[in-house]
Parts: C-alpha cells; sequence; structure tokens
C-alpha cells in the first residue's frame, strides 16, 4: 500500500486563494484571504472513537489494535509564529472535535489508496500572512483528558512572544497514549503560502507533516501453556528495562539542514521514571516497568477452583481454540475495539521513545522481557525479546534533549546505532509487534504466536506508521 502523494491531493483538497487575488473567494469585497488545507491520512480499520464505531464503545484508552490503525483524537492546534527573534505568534487556531464523525470540523475523504479526513483553514484579512517574511509553523493532534490534560500551546495568544519547546507528560501511574506533532518553515510569495522541505525539493503550498510523537507495541499469542513446570499461569506480561515519562514535541529537523522537516529514527523521550512496578526474572528487587500485563482469567473465565487462574475448559494443557469458553476481555477491549479469533489473546501500550547506552549493552539489559508469571506474580518462564534485523532496523539515532527545560531550545546529538539483538533503543513513530495483526476489525491472515513452541520472542519494527500513516497537512 503506497502513501498517497502530495500531487494527488492536491487536486481532490488544496482550495488556496492568495491574498488579493483576482480569483479569491472572500467573505466579503475588500477581504484579503489565503487558505490551506489540514489532511489527517488514515490507512487501516477503525477503532474505538473512530468512525463506524457505536459510541457507546469509546473509551478514554484507545487501543493500537492492529499494525496500521486509524488515528483518533479530538483536538488539533495550530501556532504560526514569525520565524524570527524574538518569535510573535501570528496566529492560533484549535480545531474541536477531529476525529467525531458527526461533526464538521473535518469531512472524511476515500479512495481505492487510502482514506482519512481533512479541513479546510482560511486565513482572512489581518490573519494572512505578509510577504517577505518567513514564519514557523507549528501543529499537535491530541486527545483531552490525556497526558494530564495536556492542553498545547496554553496561555499563549497571538501577539505574544514564543520561545518555549512544547512537552506532554505522563501523570504518575498513566500511560503514554497517541500524539502528533510536526513543524514546517512558511513564506509567502504573490500572497499564497508555500512551504519548501528541503534544497532538492520543488516549492510548493504550504505543507506539514505531523506524524506520531510516541512509539507503540503489541503482542499477539495463542496456545499459552495452562502450567510450566506444575506451576500454573496467570498472566501474560510485557515487560521493560526503561521508561521515559515526557514527550518532546521538538526534533523535526534534520542537523544538517534545518530546513528539512523529515526525520526519522528520533528519540525525544525524557524525564526517566525510578519506580519500578515488575521484576526481570530471577531479581529479589523491582527493576522494571510493566508495558502491558494480559489476565488470562478474563479471556478463558469459569475457573470455580482458582478465578485468578484461566479455564482450560477441554483439559489439554493449553489455551487456544479448542477452548469454548474463550472470550475478549472487554474491560480491556471494549465490543467493537478490536476482533480477535477465538483462543487468541492481545495487549499493547503506547511508549514514550528512549535510548539504550553502551553501557546497558554491555551490562546485558534487555530492553523488554516477555514473561509467564502466576497468582503471586512469581515470573514462571521468560524471553528477552529479541528485535528482527536489529543492526538494519534504523541509521544512527537523533537524540532530542532539551538541557535547559522547556523555556530552552532543543538540542539534536546523533548516535550511533548500537543496538543489539535484545538491546534496542525505541524510536518514535515506529511500531513494534510480536504477531501478526493486520487489521483491527477482522483476521482473516492474521498470525498470532503459538507460545507452546515459541523458543524465541521476535520483535518486528515496523514503519508503517511513518509511510502508510502520516498526518499530512498542506
Amino acid at each position: 500500500m503506497k502513501r498517497i502523494g502530495l500531487k494527488w491531493i492536491y487536486p481532490l483538497l488544496f482550495m488556496a486563494t492568495a491574498c488579493g487575488s483576482e480569483q479569491e473567494i472572500t467573505p466579503a469585497d475588500d477581504e484579503k484571504q489565503q487558505s490551506f488545507s489540514v489532511v489527517v491520512e488514515s490507512v487501516g480499520e477503525l477503532f474505538s472513537g473512530g468512525e463506524g464505531v457505536n459510541p457507546a464503545t469509546v473509551v478514554s484508552r484507545r487501543p493500537i489494535s492492529s499494525v496500521t490503525p486509524t488515528q483518533t483524537f479530538d483536538k488539533l492546534s495550530i501556532l504560526i509564529i514569525e520565524y524570527a527573534s524574538p518569535a510573535k505568534v501570528v496566529y492560533k487556531k484549535t480545531i474541536e472535535n477531529w476525529s467525531n464523525p458527526n461533526n464538521k470540523a473535518s469531512i472524511p475523504w476515500s479512495t481505492e489508496d487510502g482514506q482519512g479526513r481533512y479541513a479546510t483553514i482560511t486565513l482572512t484579512g489581518d490573519e494572512c500572512l505578509e510577504e517577505g517574511k518567513n514564519y514557523m509553523a507549528y501543529v499537535i493532534g491530541y486527545q483531552t483528558g490525556t497526558y494530564g490534560d495536556y492542553e498545547p500551546f496554553k496561555g499563549i495568544e497571538v501577539g505574544d512572544y514564543y520561545n518555549q519547546t512544547e512537552t506532554a507528560t505522563v501523570p504518575d501511574g498513566g500511560r503514554a497514549d497517541e500524539v502528533f506533532a510536526g513543524a514546517e518553515v512558511f513564506f509567502v510569495q504573490n500572497g499564497v503560502i508555500l512551504s519548501k522541505r528541503s534544497p532538492e525539493s520543488e516549492v510548493e503550498h504550504g505543507l506539514m507533516v505531523a506524524r506520531r510523537q510516541v512509539a507503540g507495541t503489541f503482542g499477539y499469542f495463542t496456545r499459552i501453556p495452562v502450567q510450566i513446570d506444575n506451576k500454573s499461569v496467570a498472566k501474560l506480561r510485557l515487560v521493560a528495562t526503561k521508561r521515559n515519562q515526557t514527550v518532546i514535541f521538538g526534533g523535526f529537523r534534520s542537523v544538517d539542514d534545518p530546513l528539512y522537516f523529515h526525520q526519522n529514527n528520533v528519540v525525544n523521550g525524557m524525564n526517566p521514571n525510578m519506580e519500578y512496578d515488575s521484576h526481570l526474572a530471577g531479581s529479589a528487587q523491582k527493576d522494571a516497568f510493566t508495558v502491558y500485563e494480559i489476565n488470562l482469567c478474563k479471556w478463558f473465565p469459569g475457573n470455580t477452583e482458582n478465578t485468578l487462574l484461566p479455564l482450560d475448559m477441554n483439559n489439554d494443557g493449553y489455551l487456544d481454540k479448542y477452548d469454548e469458553n474463550w472470550q475478549t476481555d472487554e474491560e480491556v477491549y471494549p465490543k467493537g475495539t478490536i476482533s480477535l479469533p477465538q483462543g487468541t489473546v492481545f495487549g499493547d501500550c503506547f511508549l514514550v521513545a528512549l535510548a539504550m547506552t553502551q553501557a546497558d549493552m554491555d551490562g546485558g539489559i534487555p530492553t523488554f522481557q516477555m514473561q509467564l508469571v502466576d497468582t503471586n506474580d512469581k515470573v514462571i518462564k521468560h524471553w528477552d525479546v529479541t528485535l528482527r534485523n536489529y543492526e538494519s532496523a534504523g541509521e544512527d539515532r537523533s537524540l532530542v534533549s532539551l538541557p535547559d527545560g522547556a523555556d530552552g531550545r532543543t538540542t539534536i546529538t546523533i548516535l550511533e546505532n548500537i543496538d543489539t539483538e535484545t538491546c534496542f533503543s525505541i524510536v518514535r513513530n515506529r511500531l513494534y509487534t510480536m504477531g501478526e495483526k493486520s487489521q483491527s476489525q477482522n483476521y482473516g491472515e492474521d498470525e498470532p504466536i503459538d507460545l507452546s513452541a515459541a523458543d524465541v520472542l521476535v520483535l518486528d519494527a515496523r514503519h508503517e506508521w511513518q509511510i502508510h500513516n502520516s498526518v499530512i497537512f498542506n
């Protein structure tokens, strides 16, 4: 599936008019106007909060649910500043109810190549950008109530000076959630907003590309052993040895070319959490963080002898499609948010990007460990999860940091890719998967991992989020 090209999008959506142009569409004959379209490209099935889903199933936590999940967020904020020092704010706008199919804030579009939602943003009168100046435009798409009720550009109004870097922090006891951001330099020529994404690219109508600022992971399993060495299995648990709490909305530009806004392999997390809540196998003290936990008694219920354990209904020693008591854990995945075949289990989580160090590599510290645990949270069996093609999973990393805090400038440091099979950095806008779950609402070609036969658990680092699920602003 290919990414929709800009030349294809423009004939469908772009209706820009120049300030003072003879062809402009204006609310008044003497009022100048500029317009650009905001396009959110969504390739994949729909889940909680998306189009076609019963509103009763909408919950605050939006699962990943597949390799290509639709983005769902309710607010999109745009800020345009003069690209100068000091940087004066010239435009600010927040679009409400972005993903709500019943509103007029954005309009669905669909072709054989993709689907999504778009809106046309219009600048009129004094809002129009001036010729002879450069502007920096920022955009953040987010869900209300996430990251401790985070609100982009809070307290900033037109006319103010903007000299900070936006960050969002996962609250204590909370989870990372999906969030998007991007930036671009705009300039005006003959009244039309334009941008040029690199020295080699052509000048085009003002274009912004916002991408996920977090990573994600999911695990998709079947044929889970009921017992290991006569010890009963209660849960599957994925743990990580590091966890960052704060997402930096920065590092969009290249170090070599500050006008190139398309960075991959970016680590934009900071504020490491030190409040461990789990153990690595064999550890006497807590030294890991729970990524996701699959409580098997919620998927295979009915064990009257011990309600904390799953029921192996056909008594063959495995939890799989032959157990008729199987059901989806609807506390985690409300009805209508995911479709799974009988006998499978699923877990997912968004992740703030983080960098593993050479000391971690030398110490043999794994990034992820998958565990089978008993009712007392004792690890019965574990796998240090292996990253497939770790040497080619990415080039050097761009580490984004804020040495002077949010009121300072971002610093971008190039890190050599030192990943090993089990110790590897997590970069933003990448999906790390165990098992193949292609779409959230059907499962014809899905391949869950058979845990009865898995000697090694392999994690795939997927780039589909970068290629297919870009959020395009033009």
